[in-house]
């Protein structure tokens, strides 16, 4: 499969004709050389820009790597460029649409992509959005902001499969769990998908390990854990306190909460200790080292990936993560409660 996009052609729109518009760009694309329309999932990206901002529609998203993504997980991508504030339901006040195109010539395929702005009132944006998916396939929302700041909208996360965002966004760890406890109060909230949990894995793991070779009762020797994180890492250290209060919250323990602070310098991500299990387990960008009192060190690598494998290999799965949903709302018992 090729790696980069072969070709990316962008038409100017309007929010009335992005359909026709959109099948006489394939007729053209077909007329050129053959290619066939790839379709897997609709994915809608929201991005927060002030109501005065100009807009390039047709052009790349610098920071979110929408063309990779694209090309991993072929799906119809509405990039919705929304200004918030306005009182009024109204339509889209610009739009434009493209097609990038991969492989060789004998076996080129493309997706679609939809730019729309809009400045109405956030009642309206549901409606925009549905008229732009494809109702047979299943639609996941990426949050492509900090939430923490811009509060994901409740209608367009209730529309969603799948909500993904990136905690490492968050300038406000406090005010991002509290941002996501709301939408996971209902029976059919969405199934959460955090790319930096993902980088997480590896840690869980050492983790559960290490603490179940030292005693059966695995979950009770991660109380009174304490979590060093690097400058700029706090969101994956509170993940992980939370999961670890999750943990054992699921064994009616009590004991002191895990404690989070910095350790400025170095080139560790992670480091949690646990007192009473004498386990310590440090994480940086390639492994896990986990060095137990009573058994020998041992290491666990952490896989490297980009953003988009991560995106496009959640697309895929649309799984429901119990782990990530308890730890959310952990976390935010613990904020709630000061």
């Amino acid at each position: 499969m090729a790696t980069a996009v072969a070709d990316r052609t962008w038409r100017e729109s309007s929010p009335e004709t992005i359909e026709a518009d959109l099948a006489a760009l394939w007729i053209d694309l077909a007329r050129q050389a053959p290619v066939v329309r790839a379709l897997m999932a609709n994915l809608v990206i929201f991005r927060e820009r002030p109501a005065g901002e100009r807009i390039d529609l047709s052009a790349p998203i610098d920071d979110v790597p929408v063309d990779e993504v694209s090309r991993l997980h072929p799906s119809r991508v509405i990039v919705l460029h929304h200004a918030r504030g306005a009182p009024e339901a109204l339509s889209p006040i610009a739009a434009a649409i493209g097609a990038l195109t991969f492989g060789p010539p004998q076996a080129r395929y493309g997706v679609e992509q939809i730019a729309v702005r809009s400045t109405c009132a956030e009642a309206s944006l549901p409606s925009i959005v549905r008229r732009l998916t494809l109702g047979d396939l299943p639609t996941s929302l990426w949050w492509a902001e900090d939430l923490s700041q811009a509060v994901p909208v409740a209608a367009l996360v209730a529309m969603a499969r799948q909500l993904v965002y990136d905690s490492r966004r968050w300038h406000d760890v406090r005010e991002g769990v509290l941002a996501l406890a709301p939408l996971l109060a209902g029976k059919h909230g969405p199934d959460l998908v955090d790319l930096n949990w993902r980088r997480l894995t590896p840690m869980r793991q050492a983790i559960l390990h290490a603490v179940a070779s030292e005693r059966p009762a695995a979950d009770t020797g991660l109380a009174g854990g304490r979590i060093r994180h690097r400058p700029g890492d706090e969101a994956l250290a509170w993940l992980l306190a939370g999961w670890l209060s999750s943990r054992l919250e699921s064994t009616s323990d009590i004991r002191a909460p895990v404690l989070v602070d910095e350790a400025p310098g170095g080139n560790d991500i992670l480091t949690v200790s646990f007192a009473e299990a004498s386990i310590t387990a440090t994480m940086n960008e390639h492994r896990v080292i986990v060095n137990c009192q009573d058994a020998a060190p041992f290491v666990v690598t952490a896989p490297r990936e980009t953003e988009a494998d991560a995106v496009a290999s959640e697309l895929r799965n649309l799984t429901h993560d119990v782990c990530l949903r308890d730890t959310i709302l952990a976390l935010s018992r613990r904020f709630s409660s000061g």
